[in-house]
């Protein structure tokens, strides 16, 4: 399963071979949804159906992980979340990733304070409450 949403998470950049416009369709909402379907039913075809929406909602979470953190970025023009009904690229209007000073030491340390502590805090949370509703 973990497997299975980072290839969710990292397919939207599957653009950069060149076929479609950066950051552009790949990154849409509608994407991350057809990628989280085809992903639940190539590889648990045999899943409870309420454990495959489970599964697929994790996978959709995923993909949609990739381009909700690419609109964080500070250098790019945005991303077509609404692709192919529109155009429009978009970006959070608190854009801390990626500063116009490239300095490697400080990308390091806004990634690991605005994407792996929050990541960390929520796992932890999530097995929390796991280990509370398995002992009820």
């Amino acid at each position: 399963m973990c497997l299975v949403a980072a290839a969710c998470a990292a397919l939207p950049d599957i653009d950069v071979i060149g076929f479609a416009p950066h950051r552009g369709i790949t990154h849409s909402i509608i994407f991350a949804v057809f990628s989280a379907a085809v992903a639940t039913l190539v590889f648990f075809p045999k899943t409870q159906p309420r454990t495959r929406g489970l599964i697929a909602l994790t996978l959709l979470v995923a993909a949609l992980s990739h381009p909700c953190l690419d609109a964080l970025t500070q250098y790019s023009l945005g991303i077509e979340f609404f692709a192919p009904f529109s155009d429009t690229r978009y970006r959070f209007p608190w854009t801390p990733l990626g500063r116009p000073d490239n300095e490697l030491l400080g990308q390091f340390v806004l990634e690991a304070l605005v994407v792996f502590l929050p990541a960390l805090i929520l796992a932890w949370l999530g097995l929390r409450f796991r280990r509370r509703t398995e002992t009820v």
